[in-house]
């Protein structure tokens, strides 16, 4: 049957659109295609970075002492870190002058977990790199004791595990550190706990006296800004003769850390001649008395904190005499 003119015009307009969208639906397929494959392909190179990378498992910060099973876990990162530069259980393991992995028991036989200290804030899920962590050397000997201080000046914001240098500040003026970067084991508004030897509690017993005999004196604590990556102070205070003298037949000083005390304090002594001791003359008449008010003070501070904590554990039956206890 012969078309009319206009069914062929329609015929050919039909073929030619369809033709067009068939080119038309062609071209976005093979572009489609195109970017499918070049997205997969970018897909591929990501996958690659993907690594598995030791990261902060929590929030830590400069300062914070930080072992290998307590504070991080292993998750996939995308990253170019070089994975030699990142922290592993390796770092956390202590090892002979050959680099052989050895273990460290205290004195019941129990071992030893090496600790390390950041030296930088780290966010929760970063990679934390060699270079961020030291090792904490501050292991506890046989001399170390826990002493609490409530004559200690303390700076507003302080917390537990901040660090803290120990200083004294005469009415003259002078200002000597006593006790160099302590880290504080606890802490209330008017008291702090520290970890000391011997020798550094024979220091604070003779700070303390001189803070007390010295009108105008400070006994004050200052926080370090960045603990993990600022050295400690040098001590610059000189105990008093009398504590010198008792330092030096202490038989609970170590040995070694009194040979280095030693060692310091001569480049103190005619300070401590000169400015100290004039300060400490000056209320020598009274010095009994200005001692025994300072003692009563810290008892009484003391015996505060103390009910407080007693207060808290008497519900629990964690004080107080019991037949149990014989």
């Amino acid at each position: 049957m012969a078309m009319n003119p206009m069914q062929r015009r329609a015929r050919n307009s039909f073929l030619i659109g369809l033709l067009v969208a068939t080119i038309i639906a062609a071209v976005v397929v093979m572009f489609l295609i195109k970017r499918i494959n070049v997205l997969n392909e970018n897909i591929s190179a990501l996958q690659k970075l993907q690594k598995d990378y030791l990261v902060a498992s929590d929030n830590l910060e400069s300062g914070q002492v930080v072992t290998f099973e307590g504070n991080f876990s292993t998750t996939k990162v995308q990253t170019t870190v070089d994975p030699t530069q990142v922290v592993s259980s390796d770092d956390f393991e202590f090892h002979d002058k050959n680099g052989e992995v050895i273990e460290k028991v205290d004195k019941d036989g129990n071992p030893l977990a090496k600790q390390m200290i950041m030296k930088i804030d780290v966010p929760a899920g970063t990679i934390v790199t060699k270079d961020m962590i030291e090792e904490y050397d501050d292991q506890t000997t046989d001399t170390d004791r826990i002493r609490e201080f409530s004559m200690v000046s303390l700076p507003s914001q302080l917390k537990n595990g901040d660090y803290i240098d120990i200083r004294l500040s005469i009415p003259n003026g002078q200002d000597y550190i006593v006790l160099s970067k302590k880290r504080v084991l606890g802490t209330n508004a008017t008291t702090i706990w520290l970890k000391l030897n011997e020798l550094e509690i024979e220091l604070m017993n003779s700070a303390i006296v001189e803070n007390y005999t010295m009108t105008g004196s400070r006994l004050y604590a200052l926080e370090y800004v960045e603990p993990g990556m600022q050295k400690d102070s040098t001590a610059t205070y000189v105990a008093s003769e009398a504590t010198l003298a008792l330092m030096a037949t202490n038989p609970n000083i170590v040995e070694e850390v009194y040979t280095k005390y030693s060692n310091d304090i001569w480049n103190n002594l005619e300070s401590r001649a000169k400015y100290i001791q004039p300060e400490v003359e000056k209320n020598k008449d009274n010095q009994s008395s200005l001692v025994s008010s300072g003692n009563a003070s810290e008892e009484e501070s003391i015996r505060a904190a103390r009910q407080s904590y007693v207060d808290s554990l008497e519900g629990s039956g964690s004080v107080g005499y019991t037949e149990d206890n014989q």
